[in-house]
């Protein structure tokens, strides 16, 4: 028998799931993460999940990886040093950037901003031009100039090497040259050109992320060389795919080269999971909901596929890579709970994390976390494990929030209610950015509920925002491992455009489109995809002319040569009138054209069930006194192993898991699928 595993690594778990293709069984296991060495978290996971599943690491056909380890290093900053060869008297673009600044009209008195990623001190500018819009060259590279860069950088110490010059994504020919000297002068030395990690206009932003590449390549490299070494130790012979930000797989090997494509790559699996679980069940569009142990991540899926962006931030770098859009607050189950000197009540974002964690796992926490909170509500009851294994301390859980009732005068199970309505609505408010403030209506989207926490505060928050159905899918605490599981290897090819509805017709787009297209399938060959297994879709991302906000337009391909451009403008007026109230009448502008090819993995199978008695009594573990509304009710709790498809539960109840728990509120009702969703709506059962 052969198995597929995915493996998230979190701030304070890693996930691991391993999918049978036999018997087409699901095993889950969770073990705390090493965020000092993340390889060591994973293995151990991986190990424990296989010997779980009755296999072993040998047997593995397929592993799907997402890591943090970019996410952390530009949060933390602690990347490699990187240099940076540009053109003769562009040598500040990264601290010219782009005039923006946090917050309100006085945001910036308050800024501190960070050094670029590459050090002025180890810059160098180089002669030699391309002419725009033409890419022309008008002025040849000074090859000595490069020669002697690339040593002085060298000696300085310098770790990886970024080349961006001046309009390289209208003709590559000089950026491409210096690289062929980088291979002579310093061939040790990891080295990125502009014009393939971002073959677009925008100085400042191809340049930052092509940096930001560098940064991040030498630990990554060294990180997956041990991570491939580690499993090899431990018998795997699987083929290891990375997720990228975007939800899409590639290989070990293409990760260590663009590890930017790497940036958000644990929370898009859970998206792209999400997705495809309510596809299946013939609800296209939903929002997410993954409240993991140190923050949430929102996002939004319409018609089956997630939103995307082409401008990914972590911290307070925003840059040029394509990535599921995620929002993120810092409201976790390990978020700390304080008293404001105001005597207002603060959530987050400062997290206890893996170590100590909250007070509950007995590590030797003392502040009060949202995990506390629940736990003194009843809402984790005794029954529960973490991870099936990590029993709870609810006498340090109360205590820890005892110390908010007593500083607020109130009972401590008042204190711990204020604690989840604060970190509930810090997750509105995220629900509200990537749903109502993008021109959405919330109560025409189901709500998707996963992470270790999720499940917990979904029902309160489907009831605020009115979106139904609400689905809990089969562990939940493990849904990005999950949509590892079932991503494709995915890339994407971009070229800068420029043309006017006025300039162009259909077919000039679609010729366009048809080179992306080859760039496309060459990649996914070489990734191992045959031809047969290929998918494309295309992109046109489009503004009025003379301005500046782009909006990204799915192309049909085969329509181009017959309608025209007339599908993209309709459509990209109607999305501009949906998101900010008004179209102009002003000529449309295409600014780049995307093509994003596909490798379809066959990594898991979602199977479906008959559904049996309404009854869930077989699966009743015991009944608790737990905290509503400001009363005590008294709930059953349900063991979900034991629920069957067509079962039904009144709320409140609790449904326990090894990987999560589910609490259905009152004037609720959760009823079991006929794939293993727990489906909650308002009301009770007629």
């Amino acid at each position: 028998m052969t198995h597929n595993l995915g493996v998230d690594v979190g701030g304070t778990f890693t996930d691991v799931i391993v999918f049978d293709e036999a018997t087409h069984e699901l095993t889950i296991d969770k073990v705390l993460s090493t965020p000092a060495n993340p390889s060591e978290g994973v293995i151990r996971g991986v190990e424990e999940a296989t010997e779980k599943a009755g296999t072993s690491v040998s047997d593995l056909d397929l592993l799907f990886h997402g890591t943090t380890v970019v996410t952390n290093m530009l949060l933390e900053e602690t990347g490699a040093r990187v240099g940076l060869i540009t053109t003769a008297g562009h040598e500040d673009v990264l601290h010219l950037a782009r005039a923006w600044t946090p917050g309100p009209l006085y945001g910036w008195m308050d800024m501190e901003k960070p050094e670029p990623l590459a050090d002025l001190v180890d810059t160098r500018g180089v002669a030699g031009t391309i002419s725009a819009p033409d890419g022309v060259e008008t002025e040849p590279l000074d090859e000595a100039a490069v020669r002697d860069a690339v040593r002085d950088l060298e000696a300085a110490g310098v770790e990886s090497l970024t080349v961006a010059l001046l309009n390289s994504y209208l003709n590559p020919c000089h950026e491409e040259r210096v690289r062929e000297i980088v291979a002579e002068e310093a061939p040790e030395l990891p080295v990125s050109i502009s014009s393939e990690i971002v073959p677009e206009y925008g100085e400042y932003e191809r340049t930052l992320t092509t940096v930001i590449n560098d940064y991040a390549r030498p630990t990554v490299i060294e990180y997956l060389e041990e991570l491939d070494e580690s499993l090899a130790a431990a018998g795997s012979t699987a083929t290891m795919n990375v997720v990228r930000s975007d939800g899409g797989l590639m290989s070990s090997e293409a990760a260590k080269r663009r590890p930017v494509e790497l940036a958000l790559s644990g929370p898009s699996g859970g998206v792209v999971g999400a997705a495809t679980i309510a596809s299946k069940k013939g609800v296209p569009d939903v929002l997410t909901l993954d409240m993991g142990g140190t923050s949430t991540d929102v996002s939004l899926v319409e018609g089956g596929t997630p939103e995307t962006t082409r401008q990914t931030k972590v911290g307070y770098r925003e840059f040029k890579s394509r990535a599921v859009d995620v929002n993120t607050v810092g409201a976790g189950g390990g978020s700390i709970a304080r008293v404001q000197l105001n005597g207002s009540l603060q959530v987050g974002p400062e997290s206890a994390g893996a170590d100590p964690g909250p007070a509950c796992y007995g590590q030797g926490g003392e502040e009060p976390t949202v995990t506390d909170a629940n736990v003194v509500l009843g809402r984790i009851p005794p029954t529960v494990r973490l991870g099936g294994r990590m029993e709870l301390d609810r006498e340090a859980a109360r205590d820890a929030v005892a110390t908010i009732a007593d500083e607020r005068g109130s009972t401590v199970e008042e204190a711990a209610q204020a604690i989840l309505d604060i970190v509930n609505e810090n997750m509105h408010g995220a629900l509200r950015v990537v749903s109502v403030e993008r021109g959405y209506d919330p109560r025409e989207f189901g709500l998707v509920a996963f992470g270790g926490a999720g499940p917990m505060h979904a029902t309160a928050l489907a009831d605020v925002m009115d979106a139904y159905p609400l689905i809990v899918p089969p562990g939940p605490g493990v849904m990005s491992a999950f949509g590892f599981l079932t991503s494709d290897v995915q890339n994407e090819f971009s070229e800068t455009y420029l043309e006017t509805e006025a300039d162009v017709d259909g077919e000039d787009v679609y010729e366009k489109l048809q080179e992306l297209e080859t760039e496309a399938s060459e990649w996914l060959a070489a990734e191992g995809v045959d031809d047969t297994d290929q998918s494309f879709d295309y992109v046109a991302e489009c503004r009025y002319f003379r301005q500046d906000i782009q909006m990204s337009i799915p192309v049909a391909i085969e329509n181009l040569r017959e309608a025209g451009l007339a599908e993209i403008k309709d459509d990209f007026e109607a999305r501009h009138d949906r998101q900010f109230g008004f179209s102009l009448d002003a000529p449309l502008e295409i600014a780049n054209l995307r093509v994003i090819g596909k490798g379809s993995v066959q990594g898991v199978t979602i199977e479906e069930e008959e559904l049996t008695d309404p009854d869930p009594s077989n699966a009743e573990i015991d009944t608790n006194d737990i905290y509503f509304d400001g009363d005590h009710h008294e709930t059953p709790i349900y063991d979900r192993t034991e629920l069957r498809p067509g079962n039904e539960l009144d709320g409140p109840a609790i449904v326990t898991d090894d990987d999560s728990t589910v609490v259905v509120q009152p004037d609720h009702t959760a009823t079991i699928d006929r794939y293993g969703n727990i489906e909650i709506n308002r009301g009770k059962r007629q």
